[in-house]
């Protein structure tokens, strides 16, 4: 007979316990892939400091958490007024496909992406023309300010001449 578990108290034989689990990182193309946007989409949503929460592999590379991208979705759908079911049968559509495509991405960086989804691309064209035109008013406030140092003004020619 074997001792009664410690944490349990009861007399089981190959107790389970589920730890939790160091979360996998997806490189930026399997994140995509996962999202179902474009290569290009999730980097220039990462440029503009929108889309999911970005992380670094232990090799420096970019990643993403998974949970930070299910996050992310919920938060897309929520903003898009999509119920969870709606969402779910969504993701469910093209399971099969984004899952072969990440086992190809796996063994093979350069494996070909596949047609990123029209509603995702959609739900984050919002997101990026708003943080697109935050990035366009800094580019331009900082251009201006480089025009004033460097402009002859009549008051540098007042106290340098």
């Amino acid at each position: 007979m074997t001792p009664p578990s410690h944490i349990s108290g009861h007399n089981t034989t190959g107790q389970v316990f589920h730890l939790p689990l160091r979360s996998r990182l997806l490189a930026v193309p399997e994140a995509a892939v996962y999202l179902g946007l474009s290569l290009r989409r999730l980097k220039t949503l990462a440029i503009l400091g929108a889309g999911p929460q970005r992380t670094h592999m232990p090799d420096g590379q970019p990643a993403y958490r998974r949970e930070d991208l299910e996050t992310y979705l919920s938060t897309l759908y929520e903003k898009a007024d999509i119920s969870g079911t709606e969402r779910v049968r969504r993701r469910g559509e093209r399971a099969n496909e984004r899952n072969a495509t990440l086992e190809r991405l796996q063994a093979d960086r350069h494996a070909a992406l596949p047609k990123p989804d029209p509603l995702m691309m959609m739900a984050t064209t919002g997101e990026m023309c708003q943080h697109m035109v935050f990035f366009a008013l800094k580019v331009m406030a900082i251009f201006g300010f480089i025009l004033l140092c460097i402009s002859p003004t009549p008051l540098l020619r007042t106290h340098f001449n």
